[in-house]
């Protein structure tokens, strides 16, 4: 882990910047740092504003390359809603806007100067997300954390959004994602959040070169798709995000059929992602076939499937290289038929994180169709703090037993161990060249034959070792357990183990002296190891961090 200030002293004043020459060629060399690894560096401080803004200061090479990220989603990032923000953006309008601002009541200090001052940002935002923009807006008219009261409030909040909106689309020709998910806001018309696009030529140009689309909330999804369909035919990624309730709104069934004319009107579209319940999915996804020679992604969260409709057209697409579901319901057995008729030969990345039954021959059958073309797996672990159910194995036997024979080019695992699957865990070991492995178990069931039969089975491939155990291990527990170990670890993880101080910690600093690999420790954030214990394994060590887990 680094930090910007072991790169550059940020302690310095303004005026003592040495004069910068303005020809691109003087500026080259002075820098120490190519282009790519400072955008590189600044992306791990994506969420970090206020180091971002020092590095605007550094010189104007490391302006372009911060400002690229601190600006792309102005409203995109917000942790709260920010008036300031809004109150900066009213600076830049056009006199036309200000003066439509002013007629309803709302202005700025700036609202009364003749002059527009230079929107130097606009080249910097690719993001344009709706509900920062809207919240933001509401704070800066009716103050923290309220609302507009009734519809006149609503009108004033949405023509200052349609103004900034419409700015923000003329002025940066750099936006290509768009978020039009307003979750839980309530419109007192629904139809009224429509009354913020205005489909000028410049709305209609973005709606062109928009790469990602993300729709969801209260308002008529369908009728937005529909008239963005005309349009919006490039899309790689369109997330659809449903809420409860979606789920239970009788709404218009023309509404389905509305979103669907946008998916069914893509050229090339490379990622599908739906999250939440809605009665009428198989509706919206009936256009998948549509995409099935493109599609390479699909991601499903928190869906209800009620019957095989939704799978059998995501069966189509043979060339997908991930699938993802993660806290669906009704994905049982059945549900699966489809998707175990389809022989997926590109599919590298499987995620199934799913309440089940203890057994799923489908799952099986998808994954033995792969043909070893799977190189990640992953399965829900045990949080312990909150157990799943009682004395059922995480992973259907069947499942384990398919992967440590079908998955000879699996790279990474992820799943709970049981005693009933320990044995195929065991043939995985031997079959495939697994770099990262993420596993969870209990202690008394099973950690002895952990230790004594799978430590020094680990594969020589494995550089990453994360593993969550419930019950306390003694620390004469954990040095056998690395005594064994044969694996050259670079990285290892306790990210459930609250009861670890700094006499494990000292275990682990001697393997490390042995092994000579291992650079990365990370334990739970409520482990008992204290800083003089980190600054001591720092010595060997590099990275000794109590943040939870990095996957």
């Amino acid at each position: 882990m680094f930090t910007l200030s072991g790169i550059i002293d940020f302690n310095f004043q303004q005026n003592k910047i040495p004069h910068q020459d303005n020809s691109e060629k003087s500026l080259s060399k002075t820098l120490f740092l190519p282009e790519e690894c400072l955008q590189e560096i600044f992306s791990y401080f994506s969420d970090d504003a206020s180091t971002l803004s020092q590095c605007l200061l550094v010189n104007k090479f490391w302006f372009k390359s911060a400002a690229s990220i601190l600006w792309k989603s102005p409203f995109g990032q917000l942790q709260n809603p920010s008036a300031k923000l809004i109150e900066t953006y009213i600076k830049f309008l056009d006199i036309r806007s200000k003066t439509i601002l002013s007629q309803i009541g709302i202005s700025s200090s700036s609202c009364s100067s003749f002059s527009t001052p230079e929107f130097i940002y606009a080249q910097y935002v690719k993001t344009l997300c709706y509900k920062g923009l809207y919240e933001s807006a509401c704070t800066f008219i009716f103050g923290d954390n309220c609302g507009p009261k009734d519809l006149e409030g609503e009108k004033k909040c949405l023509t200052l959004v349609r103004e900034l909106s419409l700015f923000l689309i003329r002025k940066c020709p750099s936006i290509y994602i768009m978020s039009y998910d307003t979750e839980e806001i309530d419109f007192y018309v629904q139809d009224i959040y429509l009354s913020s696009l205005n489909l000028i030529p410049e709305v209609c140009q973005l709606f062109k070169r928009v790469r990602k689309l993300t729709c969801g909330g209260k308002y008529k999804k369908g009728s937005l798709m529909n008239v963005m369909s005309s349009h919006c035919k490039n899309l790689i990624t369109l997330e659809l995000n449903f809420y409860e309730f979606d789920m239970y709104l009788d709404g218009d069934r023309k509404e389905p059929s509305l979103m669907s004319t946008l998916l069914l009107e893509q050229k090339d579209l490379r990622n599908l992602i739906i999250r939440g319940p809605f009665r009428f999915l198989p509706d919206v996804l009936a256009p998948v076939v549509s995409q099935s020679k493109s599609l390479s992604l699909i991601h499903f969260e928190r869906v209800h499937f009620n019957n095989l409709l939704p799978l059998e057209s995501v069966a189509t697409c043979r060339n997908l290289e991930t699938m993802i579901f993660i806290d669906c319901k009704n994905l049982n057995d059945e549900t699966l038929i489809p998707l175990a008729s389809t022989s997926f030969l590109r599919l590298k990345k499987l995620i199934f994180k799913n309440a089940h039954r203890s057994r799923l021959d489908n799952l099986a059958r998808l994954i033995q169709k792969t043909k070893g073309s799977l190189r990640e797996i992953r399965f829900r672990r045990r949080e312990f703090k909150n157990m799943v159910i009682s004395n059922v194995p995480d992973i259907p036997i069947n499942v384990t037993k398919t992967i440590s024979t079908c998955c000879p080019n699996l790279i990474i695992f992820e799943g709970h161990l049981e005693k009933e699957t320990m044995p195929h865990f065991l043939t995985m070991l031997n079959t495939t060249f697994l770099e990262k492995l993420f596993i969870s178990l209990e202690f008394k069931k099973n950690f002895e034959f952990f230790r004594s039969q799978v430590a020094f089975q680990l594969p020589e491939t494995l550089y990453h070792l994360s593993i969550s155990i419930k019950d306390r291990f003694s620390v004469k527990d954990l040095e056998q357990f690395l005594e064994l170990c044969s694996a050259p670890l670079i990285s290892l993880q306790f990210p459930q183990s609250s009861f670890i101080d700094d006499n494990y910690l000292d275990v682990i600093t001697d393997f490390a002296e042995q092994v000579g690999s291992l650079k990365k420790v990370i334990f739970s954030k409520n482990s008992l190891i204290t800083e003089k214990g980190i600054q001591k394994a720092r010595q060997t060590i590099s990275f000794v961090k109590k943040n939870g887990e990095e996957v």
